[in-house]
């Protein structure tokens, strides 16, 4: 059987689309035959009457059965874009989000015009990929620590900070700040949030991703970001700030908790499509 590459991309878009798999079909032909076969856009256009080898059907196949089941194309790339950049993520990680560049930016400009000594220590929890613990350390010249549960996540986290900073970035694996003892000038976080009904109701796609990192424990999704806030508390020093990513319908119950907490300057930021995505506050006193 004789299958040329224009032939290929062709009938893959059609069971993409066919199987509701995908709202980009021909972008993603596009990319599982740009990582079976080495060749660009430009290069699949030029040679797009080359009959493929049989090897190269072998992998495409593959490719393409595991995209008819929904995985991720983040997943089957081994890659995602976050702030400019690419990150590695696999299935111990959350796939970095366009919205989650909102927690980044929020952080960026609490930090404008202030010392390093101010804003120092940083911390990212619940790292999973690092792309926003890295983003930051790139962004504003410093080194962020960054921590998370899953082991395999922070195996991930390692292999970015190294190719993106060109060294290792401080790890903990803990349970949110179980294991640290000094006080920050920020605290981030996109920790778990969504209930146990909203995980059972997600995509298909999302499906794949580690239900650990998604499901926020609890009737509403907040215990993990609860104790959050009070471990922050304990490690933040007076003025420093802490930053969370959570679900639009979480927002202001997250905001309450921040006031709860000794949290003044409490801010809500909104994504990029216009739903309320972020809470930040700084602390006005310590519990000490």
């Amino acid at each position: 059987m004789f299958v040329t590459i224009a032939g290929w991309k062709h009938e893959t878009a059609r069971l993409l689309q066919a199987g509701q798999v995908s709202d980009s079909a021909n972008l993603d032909a596009r990319l599982l035959l740009e990582k079976a076969t080495g060749l660009d856009q430009v290069h699949q256009i030029m040679e797009s009457e080359r009959i493929l080898t049989s090897e190269e059907l072998e992998i495409l196949e593959e490719l393409r059965g595991q995209r008819l089941t929904y995985k991720p194309m983040a997943y089957i790339l081994g890659h995602k874009e976050f702030y400019g950049r690419t990150f590695l993520v696999d299935e111990h990680t959350l796939i970095p989000r366009p919205d989650t560049e909102t927690l980044v930016n929020e952080v960026l400009h609490f930090s404008e015009g202030k010392s390093k000594e101010t804003i120092l220590p940083i911390i990212d929890v619940c790292t999973g990929s690092g792309a926003i613990g890295i983003t930051l350390s790139l962004e504003l010249d410093v080194d962020v620590e960054l921590s998370d549960i899953s082991k395999g996540a922070l195996a991930i986290a390692r292999k970015n900070a190294l190719a993106l900073t060109g060294h290792e970035l401080l790890l903990h694996e803990a349970d949110l700040l179980s294991t640290v003892s000094q006080k920050y000038g920020m605290i981030v976080s996109n920790p778990p949030y969504l209930t146990a009904t909203w995980c059972d109701e997600v995509s298909a796609e999302v499906a794949w991703e580690p239900r650990g990192a998604l499901d926020g424990q609890g009737q509403d999704g907040l215990s993990l970001i609860r104790r959050l806030l009070e471990q922050s508390t304990l490690h933040l020093k007076e003025g420093g700030a802490l930053f969370i990513e959570c679900d639009y319908r979480q927002t202001h119950e997250v905001a309450s908790l921040f006031k709860e907490h000794h949290f003044n300057h409490i801010t809500i930021a909104k994504d990029l499509s216009g739903h309320e995505r972020v809470v930040w506050g700084v602390l006005a006193c310590t519990n000490n």
